[in-house]
């Protein structure tokens, strides 16, 4: 529901231009894609993993496509935790299990590379 509110949220402040979106907290990663900067977590695991958790909102057409990511860059993995879909005509969620960023997919290689921009800029960010 949080992530819902805030691409709702996104979206009505870009559509409305009545609320200024801080280039502090909301990342613009291309013509489609937000992130939600104040969202974005870097973690490290009792086993040493380094893992960034994020949310990316796509917006498509008549909606919008909420992505929630777990990027393990010590392992060289990336997930949609969850992927939720809604327009004007369907709402649904799915998700997938982590994926190896040296694979072959070009999908999945683009995601890897939104990750790791995602990362520099958060840990960047705070210096």
């Amino acid at each position: 529901m949080k992530k819902m509110m805030i691409a709702l949220g996104l979206a009505a402040a870009i559509a409305a231009g009545s609320m200024t979106v801080s280039a502090e907290n909301y990342w613009k990663y291309n013509d489609t894609i937000s992130i939600d900067m104040d969202e974005t977590k870097v973690k490290t695991t009792t086993n040493g993993h380094e893992i960034l958790h994020f949310v990316a909102v796509e917006a498509i057409d008549g909606g919008t496509c909420t992505y929630t990511y777990a990027y393990d860059r010590t392992a060289g993995t990336i997930q949609v935790v969850e992927m939720e879909k809604e327009t004007n005509t369907l709402h649904y969620t799915s998700n997938f299990t982590p994926t190896s960023i040296n694979t072959n997919n070009p999908v999945i290689r683009a995601r890897a590379q939104m990750a790791e921009a995602v990362y520099q800029r958060k840990v960047n960010h705070k210096k």
